[in-house]
């Protein structure tokens, strides 16, 4: 996936939605991506009362606590929480009406947290190593972030000003997400792809082509040959096993940090 992973995951991702749940080296990149997975059944809160949906496609945010989480004594509030819950209940809704099943919104919350967690933990390891980001990199991310959304840089600000992400905010996060990507190339320096990699992601690519077209009901659409599709591919592996160790990384700190989720 491109830079623009984390920050539509919040739209989100994936976040670092996408540390969590990350799509497969196939899949093309999108806002998910992003992000969320949770695909089951609405299932009951800890008192066995079915939860409540939201009404007009947003999610019911009662009871959630001001400090959602604490993190090595940082806390992550309901106001850094709700926004990126509510983006991601609004794309596992729009999955919902596709595969007739209800949001999980105890799992999605929890998942949500999680990610929060994640992408708290692996800033501050950031923070603590001098990883920086200067104001050159956060804008030429911005391009590469509208870039992959196909959409002009002010056309993507607006895309996220409606979901309650304002210029600064944008700025905010796309710079924390840079200094993760910094944090684990300084940790496990680059990734790369090799040729054998490359062709087995190409036959995904045409196994999922093929399996699309049978859903669909419709004659598959020949995938282009693979030295054509080498470039996307090869970041699309090296893409893969990044977000791969940034999942295992925050799991290692996770079990060095002191963390308390309070949902």
């Amino acid at each position: 996936m491109q830079k623009s992973k984390w920050l539509l995951g919040l739209v989100v991702a994936t976040a670092v939605g996408s540390l969590a749940a990350c799509g497969s080296p196939e899949e093309e990149p999108k806002a998910q991506e992003t992000s969320a997975s949770a695909k089951q059944e609405a299932g009951s809160d800890a008192s066995g009362q079915g939860q409540d949906q939201g009404q007009e496609g947003k999610p019911d945010t009662k009871g959630i606590p001001d400090v959602v989480a604490e993190v090595n004594g940082e806390k992550i509030t309901k106001k850094d929480f709700v926004p990126l819950y509510e983006t991601q209940y609004q794309q596992m809704q729009m999955q919902s009406q596709q595969s007739g099943q209800q949001v999980d919104e105890k799992q999605l919350k929890t998942q949500t947290a999680e990610n929060l967690v994640s992408t708290e933990l692996l800033s501050q390891e950031a923070d603590k190593r001098g990883i920086k980001v200067s104001d050159k990199d956060v804008d030429k991310g911005l391009e590469e972030s509208a870039k992959s959304s196909q959409m002009s840089k002010k056309d993507f600000l607006a895309a996220m000003k409606k979901q309650g992400m304002d210029e600064k905010k944008v700025h905010s996060e796309l710079k924390t997400q840079l200094s993760i990507e910094g944090l684990i190339k300084d940790e496990y320096g680059e990734f790369k792809a090799s040729g054998e990699e490359i062709g087995q992601a190409y036959e995904q690519a045409k196994s999922q082509q093929e399996q699309m077209a049978q859903q669909g009901g419709q004659q598959a659409q020949e995938v282009p040959p693979l030295e054509e599709m080498r470039p996307q591919l090869e970041e699309q592996v090296k893409s893969q096993k990044s977000t791969e160790a940034t999942q295992k990384y925050a799991k290692k700190l996770r079990k060095q940090g002191d963390v308390k989720v309070n949902l």
